[in-house]
């Protein structure tokens, strides 16, 4: 247990594996209890993060920018414009940085490139490349410019006026201005486009465009999640998106993006080359792959080879502690803030009595599992937000400490009786289910198959079925239950969660539709004073803990490596997984 406190302290910031090798030594950590931290490390999928599960992007819940205020403070904001890219080796001359081709290898596959569809960090990382929002979260989550230079926001938070950069071409050639971000904002707006991003435009009433690059947005009501949420969506062009539509661009995006797209085959590989007349400058890295690897065996061979130079999801522990000794490879371990879960349809007959959600939460001993799978190297889950979620965080929830005879006495309650074959039945129905787990995924599926035989010790038969999606089956309604990571409020350092816990919110999972919690949602972003906003977000945590729409499990501690002969790297960052969003600052020297 010294160790594993003492590791604590090695993921409280980022370092590479030399520092982070010297940090152990100093703390008498010994190698098989570091190496098995690594193996457990992943911002999953919600950039989306920490970033990002393979489900969420890289954009992670981050700390506020010390330069741009939030819209719940009182003062309009003034940010100033850094459009220079990162240089930080002096020795090697800009011409000797372009060239060749790097490669990111993910676990799943990439079904489409528009950006509405960026919640996978596989996905995220290719998209993230090809288009630019107004704004973006950098590895540290603060606030950069993008295709906006400034933005002010009223003191009642209803006003925001943004200006726009000048002289940035879309890969066509065609000029992007005001129309183009009137035209996207409106797109995910509109309900007859069904975007998975609608709910960050919830609040906007009007889109002015005074000139070609000014843009005001007029709110019906505050919004204060608007700057970290609605203003990071990636534009796209009015005069291609309006023809081509979702379905058009999803497989041939253009974007202002620092790359665009050369091939896309969404089992295989995503191919970008570098846009020679991007407004930041050339990319150094002339093209970028994200390569489709399932099995994870053949991810690390990879990466220990030199076949590849990062993996955005990797393997096990075993093959971590590889990893971390390999001296031809950077890495760096960070904090999650995603939420490892199982994410079940409340619908079902099986999950829509919450005692039966709740007795499935006693039936696992979490403490017990972080400590087989992830070797400790977790921290307990008490709700939707992180412990480490300081400014938020509400540890005065209701518990879920393991406890078998509990969980089979809530089942009883709710009229799950135990059938001859020893599995539980109600009115005709069996208390059985299929847990759906990513293909290749050598770090959740152990986690799957612990979870399934506490759950048979109190009467329940689950499936295990390996797929490349879960995300979606588990969206569009046709998947019982999940394993995967992401955020439900926390992205960016934003509270708000109505994207995946307000009904209809485009990444509820599970369904789930409780008024009271739509009103606690809506009362948080409408709020801008931040006492009663945490006040609100309390009680968003105390509902969400009572009514388990997800079985909340953990936070993972989260690991990035990069080939070394990728550089531009920072010494210090709080998401790996956000350094792909960096890809035009980094080059390559063999």
């Amino acid at each position: 247990m010294e160790d594993r406190r003492n590791l604590r302290s090695l993921v409280s910031t980022s370092m590479n594996r030399r520092q982070l090798m010297q940090r152990a030594a100093l703390l008498g950590v010994s190698m098989p209890i570091f190496g098995s931290l690594i193996a457990a490390c992943e911002f999953d999928d919600e950039v989306v993060d920490d970033t990002v599960d393979d489900d969420e992007p890289a954009v992670d819940p981050d700390d506020e920018d010390d330069v741009a205020d939030d819209p719940d403070d009182d003062e309009p904001v003034d940010v100033a414009d850094d459009d220079e890219p990162v240089d930080d080796d002096d020795d090697v001359a800009d011409d000797d940085r372009y060239g060749g081709r790097m490669i990111a290898m993910g676990h799943h596959s990439i079904d489409s490139l528009h950006p509405d569809d960026v919640g996978q960090t596989v996905a995220w990382t290719a998209i993230t490349q090809i288009h630019d929002g107004l704004v973006a979260v950098d590895e540290n989550f603060e606030i950069e410019m993008e295709l906006a230079t400034d933005y002010q926001i009223s003191d009642d938070g209803l006003e925001y006026t943004i200006e726009l950069r000048e002289g940035v071409l879309f890969h066509d050639g065609e000029d992007f201005n005001a129309e183009d971000v009137v035209y996207t904002y409106e797109w995910y707006k509109d309900p007859d486009n069904a975007a998975i991003s609608a709910a960050d435009f919830e609040a906007v009433d009007t889109i002015e465009m005074p000139d070609d690059y000014t843009v005001v947005i007029n709110m019906s009501e505050p919004d204060s999640s608007f700057l970290r949420r609605g203003m990071l969506s990636m534009i796209v062009p009015e005069h291609y998106h309006s023809d081509v539509g979702y379905d058009g661009h999803s497989g041939e995006p253009i974007g202002t993006g620092p790359y665009q797209l050369v091939e896309w085959n969404p089992d295989d590989f995503t191919l970008v080359e570098a846009f020679e007349d991007h407004w930041r400058g050339r990319p150094y890295i002339d093209e970028f792959e994200v390569r489709i690897v399932p099995e994870g065996s053949v991810r690390v061979l990879e990466l220990e080879t030199g076949g590849a130079d990062t993996s955005i999801w990797v393997a096990g522990t075993d093959d971590e502690v590889r990893l971390v000794e390999e001296p031809h490879l950077t890495s760096y371990v960070t904090e999650a803030l995603a939420v490892n879960n199982f994410p079940m349809n409340n619908t079902r007959p099986q999950f829509d009595d919450r005692r039966v959600r709740q007795a499935l939460m006693f039936a696992l001993d979490r403490e017990q599992i972080i400590e087989t799978i992830f070797v400790g190297a977790a921290t307990l889950a008490t709700g939707n937000l992180a412990p480490s979620l300081e400014e938020w965080y509400e540890p005065d929830v209701p518990q879920y400490d393991y406890d078998p005879d509990r969980a089979i006495e809530l089942l009883e309650e709710a009229g799950w009786e135990e059938g001859d074959d020893g599995i539980r039945e109600r009115d005709g129905e069996r208390l059985e289910w299929e847990c759906l787990v990513f293909v290749g995924d050598e770090v959740r599926r152990p986690q799957a198959e612990m979870a399934v035989e506490y759950w048979s010790a109190i009467g329940a038969d689950v499936g295990i079925r390996e797929v490349s999606a879960a995300s979606a089956e588990m969206r569009d309604g046709s998947g019982d239950m999940a394993l995967h990571n992401w955020t439900y409020g926390g992205a960016q350092g934003e509270p708000d969660a109505r994207a995946t816990l307000q009904t209809g919110g485009g990444n509820n999972f599970t369904h789930f539709s409780n008024e009271e919690m739509d009103d606690l949602l809506e009362q948080g972003v409408a709020e801008v004073d931040p006492e009663a906003r945490r006040e609100i977000y309390s009680q968003v945590q105390q509902l969400f803990a009572e009514e388990v729409p997800t079985l909340f499990q953990m936070h993972w501690d989260w690991f990035n490596h990069f080939n070394e002969r990728i550089h531009g790297l920072p010494d210090d960052l709080l998401s790996g997984s956000n350094l792909y969003r960096k890809v035009h600052e980094m080059w390559i020297e063999e």
